[in-house]
């Protein structure tokens, strides 16, 4: 039986072990690992880029230790984007993802969006199955022009009749 994972807003405090737990899955990911890649900046300012701008971030702890992070931002009056859901590789495969994914989904129906959009790179399949078996339906494929790399955008629909 997997440690309970218990979830909570972002703090100042978490700062490095936000950065150590997105690091890690990425490092470990079929995908090169880039230090200073510009759409992971927003991490290493949490609380401007996500909770005074509109949204929120998370984090999972078990036993104290920060494995799993992610959070969400406006994107409009109705629309919010998932972004950096991460969890440890040391605590994959354990159900973690899909309870910070339903978290932030609720938290984000509660604040009034009735979409959340996301994206990922076509290689990353753990994290696609996920998604996919969320309920996020994928709307479209693009070719970065300058890595190559193919990312896929989903979306679902957050309202409750939906659900």
């Amino acid at each position: 039986m997997s440690a309970q994972l218990t979830l909570r807003r972002y703090d100042l405090d978490d700062a490095d072990r936000v950065w150590t737990v997105h690091e890690r899955a990425m490092r470990a990911a079929p995908i090169e690992f880039v230090d200073d890649a510009p759409n992971d900046r927003p991490l290493r300012h949490v609380r401007d880029h996500y909770l005074e701008a509109g949204g929120e971030f998370l984090v999972g702890l078990v036993d104290d230790t920060v494995v799993a992070i992610g959070g969400f931002q406006r994107d409009d009056a109705s629309t919010c984007q998932l972004r950096h859901v991460r969890v440890d590789p040391a605590h994959q495969r354990r159900g973690y993802g899909t309870r910070l994914l339903s978290e932030l989904e609720a938290r984000a129906r509660a604040d009034g969006f009735r979409e959340a959009m996301l994206w990922t790179n076509e290689r990353l399949s753990a994290a696609r199955r996920l998604y996919e078996g969320n309920g996020y339906e994928e709307t479209a494929r693009e070719t970065h022009a300058e890595s190559g790399h193919v990312v896929v955008r989903y979306r679902k629909s957050l309202e409750s009749d939906q659900l």
